[in-house]
């Protein structure tokens, strides 16, 4: 029987470990944490994304469309809380081409047409009357979800399938020969094949593994949490500038109906620079007044961030793709699994799968 490691037990690496549970393997995932979804996962907003801004016939594109579906199935079957509450996104003046332009992408990317369509500044107000827009594109199915709760569901499915899981295991090294010994401060581990599902640290990973052509750069997104004097029950963002990192600092309602502002964009030079931001609340500010009336700078109040492992450079202008790559034979790198990883989860995992 073949043994698989999986190194990094974030969101896609429980996936990953709960799909390979369906074949006859001898399965580990490693991670340094001490559970599951501690990494990049835990502090991700929870969007269930829709498959709209990426480029058509890309993994991200394909991924994303089937992992929405994947995932809406998985949180029925397991009772994850979860909540399909529609994405607005808001175009301006002077912002129609580009939100056509988005529509298109969405098509050729193979949205469904029934899951996108555009509003008019009167049927937008009809929706939330506060809202400031000169038009709108509608995505229905885009939702939130408990991101914590899919983690664990991932994890208590492949552990009854007998899948290990080891914590508190720092990888420190892997050398390959007929096989590949995997060297952590826990002891080494033999097996046949690798799935480096490291996140943040996947570069790293790689090149433990003799695979040095990987480079993660860390975007950093600050959130707010914010008050406001009415409810808002739909995902509100911007129309994303062509060039940006991000899509634009924009509203996420969760389960209980807090509301958060945010992630922005900024490129930063460590992996673990968690300090608070609150410098930032006048950028946020301004950004969602934009979107929103009847907002008072006192009503934001500082939350938290997150890191993402892009592999966008500074010096790029177009976001990249995912890459799923067995780059020595059973060596299988996930590498700059960004958003819309954890929408795309499921469907990564039976990527991997295929590709094993």
């Amino acid at each position: 029987m073949k043994r698989i490691v999986i190194i990094g037990g974030g969101v896609v690496g429980c996936a990953i470990a709960h799909e390979l549970s369906t074949v006859k393997a001898d399965i580990h995932l490693l991670e340094r944490e001490a559970k599951v979804g501690e990494g990049v996962t835990s502090r991700n907003s929870g969007v269930i994304h829709s498959g709209l801004y990426y480029s058509p016939e890309s993994l991200k594109a394909k991924l994303c469309i089937e992992g929405q579906r994947l995932l809406y199935d998985w949180c029925h079957q397991w009772d994850v809380p979860h909540k399909k509450v529609g994405k607005l996104i808001l175009a301006q003046e002077r912002e129609e081409q580009a939100l056509s332009a988005l529509y298109e992408n969405a098509m050729a990317s193979g949205v469904l047409p029934a899951h996108l369509k555009f509003l008019s500044q009167e049927e937008v107000l009809r929706l939330n009357p506060y809202l400031r827009c000169s038009s709108a594109l509608y995505a229905p199915q885009s939702g939130i979800l408990d991101v914590q709760r899919f983690c664990q569901s991932l994890y208590i499915q492949a552990a009854k399938r007998s899948v290990q899981f080891h914590f508190n295991c720092d990888v420190r090294g892997i050398e390959s020969g007929e096989d590949y010994r995997i060297i952590t401060h826990r002891g080494d581990l033999t097996c046949d094949l690798v799935v480096n599902a490291a996140g943040l640290y996947a570069d790293q990973v790689a090149a433990m593994a003799g695979v040095h052509h990987y480079r993660i750069y860390p975007w950093r997104g600050d959130y707010f949490k914010v008050k406001l004097p009415y409810p808002v029950s739909q995902l509100v963002y911007p129309v994303k500038t062509p060039s940006a990192a991000g899509l634009g600092i924009h509203m996420t309602p969760d389960l209980r109906s807090n509301l958060y502002l945010g992630p922005d964009s900024e490129l930063i030079l460590s992996k673990d620079d968690f300090r608070p931001r609150a410098d930032k609340k006048r950028k946020f500010y301004e950004a969602a007044s934009r979107m929103f009336s009847g907002l008072s700078i006192e009503s934001l109040e500082y939350e938290t961030c997150g890191i993402r492992p892009k592999l966008r450079s500074p010096e790029e202008t177009k976001e990249k793709d995912f890459v799923i790559s067995e780059d020595r034979p059973g060596l299988i790198n996930l590498v700059g699994m960004e958003s819309p990883g954890l929408t795309a989860a499921l469907a990564i995992a039976r990527f991997v799968k295929n590709k094993l």
